[in-house]
């Protein structure tokens, strides 16, 4: 009955060094990625140097924790993105991808601020790869006309599904900002001689 319970214990406390601690480094790269954001002007290193680095820890398991996973998927999501041909285009939507996969991981490993960056980040790859987005969270500054717009929007994705991840019903995004029209990218038809 002792040895029972001492199993118990180890398992419900968990034994000294057996329990992830949170990475300090993905934690700090993390708050500098908040930091630009709020345009603090003491960081010194950009979202590229940011991304390596996440990159080159998560290549060494470094992200154990929820916490460390969301950290991680912080920085990535904001992978930069550059104009082509008058449009945006990402340096690395794989990237969003794989922020994807870790807010979802963070979230169900019971990180509730995960929640929303679960549908931000699948948004984001979504709309570099595809032109479209499931959730409504990734608007953009028109390349053309210098407004800010939505990313086309899923309509098979019901509310209740944005609900889940902490994102407004569709009609109540719409009020805040247009959406993109969809271009039609079929070649023109030429005229028969």
């Amino acid at each position: 009955m002792k040895t029972c319970l001492v199993v118990i214990v180890f398992f419900v406390c968990g034994a000294p060094g057996l329990i992830a601690q949170n990475n300090a480094e993905l934690k700090e790269l993390e708050a500098e990625d908040q930091a630009v954001r709020l345009e603090d002007k003491k960081v010194t290193r950009d979202d590229n140097d940011r991304i390596k680095l996440v990159l080159a820890l998560l290549a060494k398991g470094a992200a154990q924790t929820p916490e460390d996973k969301y950290n991680a998927a912080m920085v990535l999501q904001h992978t930069p993105a550059t104009s082509c041909e008058g449009r945006l285009v990402s340096t690395s939507a794989d990237n969003y991808l794989l922020a994807h996969y870790l807010a979802t991981e963070a979230f169900e490993g019971g990180l509730e601020r995960a929640r929303g960056l679960v549908a931000q980040t699948i948004d984001r790859y979504l709309s570099f790869t595809e032109g479209r987005q499931k959730y409504g969270t990734n608007q953009f500054v028109n390349q053309k006309t210098g407004k800010v717009e939505l990313t086309p929007i899923d309509r098979s994705v019901p509310d209740s599904e944005r609900a889940k991840y902490g994102i407004a019903p569709l009609a109540e995004i719409l009020k805040h900002w247009p959406e993109q029209k969809i271009e039609n990218k079929s070649p023109q038809k030429k005229p028969d001689k």
